[in-house]
């Protein structure tokens, strides 16, 4: 088993290893003592394949377990739906020596996490991600939260879990489109922060969509949440350093939101960091070269077919929502080459319209 220590406060530690459901319930006994009620918060296909098997092993391992349905789809990631849990979790008496538990993909745990962080002022949370995206990054950190009309995520809290547990096992019943968008969160930490991880994406890129070797995954998935960690230990609540995992993000959320998150995170994020990557060589001295390699990679990945009209305009309309905005400005991280960034916000909108429409 791979632990590795998140040193934020409260720190907390991350557990990866295939099989690791299996143990959930003698992991969390470390953590809670026996007869603690967790309320598992789960979505729909989660629960469909591992919510049986969790709560078995929970009850084993004498908790006492609840478990209540996440609302499926981006658009259900709202206060309405928070609002609805809390109603399902205060009229079944939870009361701050409770814990919530999170199964299922990013979406679920940044609800979870929300509801945990404000019911009661706050109340013990469980990480268990059944994602790629998830495990490599939603479920590290402790950021928490729903969407705005306006633009994704605005409204949150940061709020550390007491634990995570990886199991890469999970990985393999995700369709593809799941995976992509993993694995699009993987290629970013490659971008940012290790240029070995990147060409291992590069050159391994069916093996890891393919979920073919747990091993892999499991190495690819802890070099992820190591680079994660490395960055929210030093900058916890993205003052500064913190913005460099947002490589990409600006433009992909505003394509995510325009699109009716008819994409997924992770597809809108491919197209994304390509329009990063398009002004990284104007605007950070990335080499030609090397971005007309990685735009061909990510081009190449599976998309969905869409029959979605997105205009530039639209798009730069949303960036003014972008929670990362200082000062009115729309900040991105850019790359000088593979682990070498650089963030700008002065980039004319001219430029950034330029780029859109040729991505579009």
């Amino acid at each position: 088993m791979e632990t590795i220590r998140i040193r934020t406060r409260p720190p907390y530690r991350i557990s990866v290893e295939p099989g690791l459901l299996q143990h959930s319930g003698e992991m969390l006994k470390t953590l809670f003592s026996s007869g603690t009620r967790i309320t598992i918060l789960v979505s729909e296909t989660p629960g469909k394949h591992y919510l049986e098997t969790l709560e078995n092993n929970l009850k084993a391992a004498g908790f006492d377990c609840l478990a209540f349905s996440v609302p499926p789809g981006e658009k259900r990631k709202n206060l309405q739906t928070v609002s609805e849990l809390y109603d399902a979790l205060i009229n079944a008496g939870m009361d701050r020596s409770d814990c919530i538990l999170a199964l299922g993909g990013g979406r679920v745990g940044d609800i979870a996490g929300f509801c945990a962080a404000t019911l009661y002022r706050g109340i013990p949370f469980v990480q268990v991600p059944t994602t790629l995206l998830a495990q490599v990054d939603a479920s590290v950190g402790g950021k928490t939260g729903v969407n705005h009309e306006k633009a994704k995520n605005l409204i949150g809290a940061f709020y550390q879990p007491r634990t995570v547990l990886i199991d890469p096992e999970l990985l393999r019943t995700l369709d593809m489109r799941e995976r992509v968008s993993g694995f699009a969160e993987v290629l970013k930490y490659g971008f940012i922060a290790d240029a070995a991880l990147l060409e291992t994406c590069i050159t391994r890129r069916d093996a890891i969509l393919n979920a073919e070797d747990l091993l892999l995954l499991t190495d690819i998935i802890c070099r992820s949440v190591r680079i994660k960690a490395r960055i929210v230990e030093k900058d916890e609540r993205e003052s500064g350093l913190r913005m460099l995992l947002n490589f990409g993000h600006s433009i992909g959320h505003a394509i995510e939101k325009a699109s009716g998150y008819a994409l997924r995170h992770g597809e809108a994020l491919l197209i994304g960091m390509d329009a990063a990557l398009r002004l990284s060589i104007r605007f950070a001295g990335l080499a030609p070269e090397s971005q007309a390699r990685f735009s061909a990679f990510l081009n190449a990945l599976p998309r969905p077919r869409t029959d979605l009209q997105l205009s530039p305009e639209i798009l730069i309309d949303n960036l003014r929502y972008d929670k990362k905005n200082k000062n009115r400005q729309t900040r991105f991280v850019l790359l000088r080459a593979p682990g070498k960034t650089l963030i700008r916000d002065d980039i004319p909108q001219t430029a950034i319209r330029e780029i859109l429409e040729t991505l579009l």
